[in-house]
């Protein structure tokens, strides 16, 4: 296949933003936006939000059809209720139109999957290669508190794997965004050797600030100009350990000069567990914010925090990396692949909210280490930028597609 033929793609996305909130439904439509640019033809299948009806818009380059869905209900207590997960309802029929439609030369789909197994379906009945992309862990569809140590969780754990696996070994390739994701697909059985692709981030928009602009932000976001802002951005949800962050606030503010800020949206109440602590002063909270907004957050900042130990990448880690920011995260899963410890930032203990306090005081009250690592982490980024994975995917998808048809023509 030559590498300037443009495909046709379709992308099967059980969960696309807007309106969905987490880093999957995000990176598709990134990556979506990124195939139309570099010339393909991409259509994207996603659950609608008006209920139980179907219907097609334009997004940029990219068609989105919208499947009749349905609130998860289940999933949408980690979330709020604009940004909730929704399931498409009944979705065979409209799949096998869609696929017939676009009569793409491959379909893409994400893990874990409800619309990606009815694609897989009929794309191999039509001879269509599928490929799909690992994006989730047990851990994201939990939304009660819970303990890896419990009976109940590992036959969940087990169950969710041999599905995902199972649905895996189908498809012509797999992807996962970090080593550490490729691993854990291997060590749980997959048969093929999945390929590393990142997620990515776009290097334009998620810059360092120039001369002078932080204090003009802190300005329009209401924070103070005198401290250090200590930064997290994410789901409120209970997977991203929100209440270590809670729990450590005050044990830093005993002992260093700063301000919290939290970025983001979900049925946590963490602006009414920081009132209860008696912590309102030393905290800000933006909620949801647009997508011109977002970038400009993290240039008011002077570290990122993600306390989440459940991360196949963590994508606020990418944008506060190429903000130029220091980062601290858990030494958990795929973290530690974003924040080198001792460079960019810190990895503290799972868990331990006096390790995750110890090392933010160290950087709130070292400015020059946060400059440092700041520095650091716009180095490691630029291996992660959004074009260069949009384009490890499109050749993925052209070497897919010339197997599948050699395959063909081999046999007939």
């Amino acid at each position: 296949m030559a590498t300037h033929e443009s495909m046709k793609l379709l992308l099967v996305a059980d969960q696309y933003y807007p309106p969905t909130l987490g880093g999957s439904a995000i990176t598709i439509r990134r990556l979506a936006h990124g195939l139309a640019e570099l010339g393909h033809q991409v259509t994207v299948l996603a659950p609608g939000v008006h209920g139980l009806r179907s219907y097609v818009e334009r997004d940029g380059q990219t068609v989105v059809i919208r499947t009749r869905a349905i609130p998860a209900v289940h999933l949408a207590m980690n979330t709020n209720r604009k940004s909730a997960p929704r399931l498409a309802f009944l979705p065979d029929g409209i799949v096998e139109r869609a696929i017939r439609q676009v009569e793409p030369d491959l379909i893409q789909v994400v893990t874990p999957t409800i619309m990606g197994a009815n694609a897989w379906k009929h794309g191999k009945r039509l001879g269509i290669p599928v490929v799909a992309s690992n994006h989730g862990i047990p851990d994201n569809l939990i939304p009660i508190p819970y303990n890896r140590e419990w009976l109940a969780y590992k036959i969940f754990d087990n169950v969710y794997w041999n599905e995902v696996i199972a649905f895996l070994n189908q498809c012509d390739c797999v992807t996962a965004p970090t080593n550490l994701a490729c691993d854990m697909l291997t060590e749980r059985g997959l048969t093929q050797q999945p390929i590393p692709v990142s997620n990515g981030v776009d290097l334009t928009i998620f810059r360092p600030p120039a001369d002078g602009e932080t204090e003009r932000l802190r300005q329009r976001f209401k924070l103070p100009l005198d401290r250090p802002i200590v930064m997290y951005a994410g789901r409120l949800a209970l997977e991203k350990r929100l209440d270590l962050l809670l729990e450590a606030m005050p044990k830093v503010l005993s002992r260093a000069h700063c301000h919290f800020l939290f970025m983001g949206a979900g049925s946590l109440d963490v602006r009414g567990m920081v009132a209860e602590a008696g912590l309102t002063e030393h905290a800000t909270f933006t909620g949801l914010v647009d997508d011109q907004t977002l970038p400009l957050v993290y240039r008011a900042a002077d570290m990122l925090v993600l306390p989440s130990e459940s991360e196949l990448q963590g994508m606020v880690l990418l944008e506060g990396a190429a903000s130029g920011l220091p980062l601290i995260g858990s030494n958990a899963l795929a973290i530690p692949e974003i924040v080198h410890h001792g460079e960019n930032g810190f990895l503290h203990q799972p868990g331990n909210s006096d390790d995750l306090a110890d090392r933010i005081v160290t950087l709130v009250e070292n400015e020059r280490q946060r400059h440092e690592f700041g520095a650091r982490s716009l180095d490691l980024v630029e291996h992660h930028s959004l074009e260069a994975c949009v384009s490890q995917m499109e050749a993925v998808y052209r070497d897919v597609i010339r197997t599948a048809r050699a395959a063909a023509r081999a046999s007939g």
